[in-house]
């Protein structure tokens, strides 16, 4: 009985420690059509805005959905605030002109921040903006 009650407890603790991996689109839904996204790039103390889209329709530009599907394929985990580090390039996305995410590459690691809440991407790439 005593093994049972301390195997049970092993378990408790091993399932609290386990973080669950979920995919970006589970974080933020790109709105249907996106015909806008715009940012800034912040590396080596430089920043430089990039556009991709238009503010006009058209149903034939397809040019947001490599960073649409880029999003929706991280794979990420929920975590505290990392540490600042230096060297870190920093990208910030605005959807239709809406704040929508940071993407935080570290080389070797990757977060990603919105809603104030911060997730280390398990599958760290460059976001495709050039």
């Amino acid at each position: 009985m005593r093994r049972c009650a301390v195997f049970a407890f092993a378990c408790v603790l091993c399932l609290a420690g386990c973080k669950k991996t979920i995919g970006g689109s589970e974080l933020y839904a790109f709105p249907e059509p996106t015909m806008l996204i715009t940012g800034t790039v912040c590396s080596q103390g430089e920043e430089t805005a990039f556009e991709i889209g238009s503010e006009d329709y058209d149903p034939k530009d397809l040019s947001t959905a490599p960073v649409i599907a880029w999003f929706y394929n991280l794979e990420v985990t929920a975590c505290d605030e990392p540490e600042a580090v230096e060297g870190a390039e920093s990208y910030t996305f605005q959807v239709e002109g809406e704040y929508a995410f940071t993407y935080e590459n570290r080389g070797g690691e990757a977060y990603l921040i919105t809603g104030g809440h911060y997730y280390e991407v398990r599958n760290p790439s460059a976001p495709p903006i050039k």
